[in-house]
């Protein structure tokens, strides 16, 4: 999918739908039943494709592009992305009017990307450009790569070194295996960050009156969505984790300004990692989004909300402090008390829930 943190909401919404659309085919153009997995925290993996009756797999990134350039798709993949061969990229031509795939893609294993792509230079690090012909071209290098879109399940596993395992498998000799891919491990910060999220989805799941939901692929601000499963209503999440050396230490947390909206509808729940305890702390703070506007100056592409675990010495946002035991419950408290909106006219819209004025559109409902 589109990879530029920069790029406007439209752009990177189109690269959400070839996203889909591709998992569409995936699965129903699969002559054997075929499942797709998405990733909790993005690795470099969009997805990982699954054929049921043999266990073959393939873990996928999709590229795509709305427009041509000189007949040509063009796209860039991180030089870092190329170290795991064991990717398999799909790239696809989306019609924006009417929301389809072209007839023909591109897929392309990571050793085929680094051998026939350009390296270059771009704004984060290392790249290697792809200029694939289209339609393609029978004298392309890229030729051997391209297929139907109908065809995509049978070429994905190939292409990800999955194959129907023999009736009976030969043991390797030790001399023959391969020396392991030993991945880059995350920076600190996106690994807690994770973890941050699955603490906060463990608190969330215990509450039986809760459901809740994740936006795949990650890009706006509600990460989540809880749903009050008693009077249906619908509340965002979005999870920070304030990275800190003990209770003392004034730090902070980092939001992007261009798709921070202050909304009403949207709790930022942060957690903070104590690196003396190597653990999370057991105080938190639970933010209306809304309230983070107020606060602090957010016409920034990058402004922080300044935290401190320690009560000792006030902080404008000491107000939204809450003992981490208590996430889930002051979640609760929120999402039933809140009305639901929805569009005028709609079938719910003489609910007892009447939104207040003050509300944006329903989006969320």
């Amino acid at each position: 999918m589109f990879t530029d943190d920069v790029a406007p909401t439209s752009r990177r919404a189109f690269g959400q739908v070839i996203e889909w659309l591709v998992w569409c085919a995936a699965i129903g153009h699969s002559e054997r039943i075929t499942h797709v997995f998405l990733p909790l925290d993005d690795r470099g993996v969009d997805g990982i494709v699954r054929r049921v009756d043999d266990e073959a797999m393939c873990a996928v990134q999709v590229k795509g592009r709305t427009s041509l350039a000189y007949s040509e798709i063009r796209t860039v993949v991180r030089r870092t992305a190329l170290d795991d061969t064991n990717i398999t990229f799909v790239v696809a031509l989306l019609d924006p009017v009417t929301i389809t795939l072209g007839e023909t893609i591109y897929v392309i294993d990571a050793d085929a990307v680094l051998r026939l792509g350009s390296p270059s230079n771009g704004p984060n690090g290392a790249e290697v450009e792809l200029r694939l012909p289209y339609p393609p071209r029978p004298e392309s290098k890229w030729a051997p790569y391209v297929c139907r879109l109908v065809d995509l399940p049978s070429h994905l596993f190939p292409s990800g070194g999955a194959k129907p395992p023999p009736a009976r498998a030969l043991a390797l000799a030790p001399s023959t295996l391969a020396a392991p891919f030993i991945p880059a491990p995350p920076r600190q910060r996106e690994l807690l960050g994770h973890l941050a999220e699955l603490e906060v989805m463990r608190l969330l799941g215990e509450p039986s009156t809760l459901n809740t939901f994740k936006s795949f692929p990650d890009l706006e601000e509600a990460e989540y969505l809880i749903r009050h499963r008693p009077t249906g209503n619908i509340r965002g999440v979005q999870v920070k984790c304030l990275i800190v050396p003990d209770a003392d230490y004034r730090g902070g947390v980092d939001f992007h300004g261009p798709s921070f909206a202050p909304s009403p509808l949207i709790d930022v729940i942060i957690l903070a990692w104590r690196e003396d305890l190597g653990g999370f702390d057991d105080n938190a703070w639970v933010i209306p989004a809304i309230d983070i506007a107020r606060l602090v100056s957010t016409n920034r592409y990058t402004f922080r909300v300044p935290l401190r675990i320690s009560a000792a010495r006030r902080n404008r946002f000491d107000p939204y402090r809450v003992e981490r035991a208590a996430i889930a419950s002051t979640i609760e408290s929120r999402v039933a008390a809140q009305p639901v909106p929805f569009p005028s006219g709609g079938s719910r819209a003489r609910s007892r829930h009447r939104p207040s004025r003050s509300l944006p559109p329903a989006v969320l409902a």
